[in-house]
């Protein structure tokens, strides 16, 4: 039998999984449930599980910085999430099932006969990484660093939801409605932010696909965010602009 861990933050998603285990799958040994990082550390410290059914966002923190932080090699890992994003799509094929919540029993029943038949694909971990990191729907620990006045800060990519630039000076406009102006161009920032999220719609406007709610034609062309302010967007830039807004969507 497989030793396994349950390593997933939702109670319910923990109990409906430990029921699909009882019932569906006889060869696996349920050795121990945990809620986050440090208790998921801590079991697969002391049980060495054959098999672990991981769930990508931990309380603030992510399946990747467990597994950074122990020696799990030995262990077969099925990513669990509630998001259907394109890294998910990405990864549904002959390697190890990325199962979405809410779970369903032949979903669970055919990752583990994939791991009873070796089907294990030992450089998942790493590409669903970098995928993690291209994706920007659910950044992990992604991170701008500015410095001002202040002093240096650490912005979370998935908290800003434009820049906007004023000769040799930009401010970066957060969720929340505050705002940090840094002695930057916007190139610079730019070239910092990941492309598949951040379009620079007009040469002083740098939009984050996340927000944006809508794309109005007149009056030149303008994007709407979710905050309900307006973004123009270069006439120039409106195809190439709509085009990368329906991949970003879709994917």
């Amino acid at each position: 039998m497989l030793r396994t861990l349950i390593i997933e933050d939702e109670v319910s998603s923990q109990k409906l999984l430990k029921v699909i285990i009882d019932d569906y799958c006889p060869q696996l040994n349920l050795v121990g449930i945990a809620s986050n990082i440090s208790e998921g550390k801590q079991l697969i410290e002391t049980s060495s599980p054959d098999l672990i059914f991981l769930d990508i966002e931990l309380q603030g923190s992510t399946g990747f910085d467990l597994l950074d932080s122990v020696d799990s090699k030995s262990a077969r890992i099925i990513f669990t999430t509630a998001y259907d994003e394109y890294a998910v799509k990405a990864f549904k094929y002959q390697a190890i099932d990325y199962i979405l919540k809410p779970y369903s029993p032949k979903e669970i029943i055919t990752a583990v006969l994939k791991v009873k038949e070796n089907q294990y694909d030992d450089e998942l971990f790493e590409r669903l990484k970098v995928m993690m990191k291209e994706r920007n729907g659910h950044p992990s620990n992604l991170r701008l660093e500015v410095s001002n006045h202040e002093g240096v800060q650490m912005i979370e990519m998935s908290d800003i939801m434009r820049v906007e630039a004023n000769g040799s000076y930009c401010t970066i406009h957060l969720r929340e409605g505050k705002s940090i102006t840094v002695s930057k161009l916007i190139k610079e920032l730019e070239d910092k932010l990941p492309k598949e999220q951040f379009y620079r719609a007009h040469k002083s406007h740098l939009v984050n696909f996340i927000y944006v709610k809508e794309y109005k034609r007149e009056d030149g062309g303008y994007a709407i965010l979710s905050n309900t302010e307006c973004i123009p967007v270069a006439r120039r830039r409106k195809d190439d602009f709509l085009n990368q807004l329906s991949k970003y969507n879709v994917g």
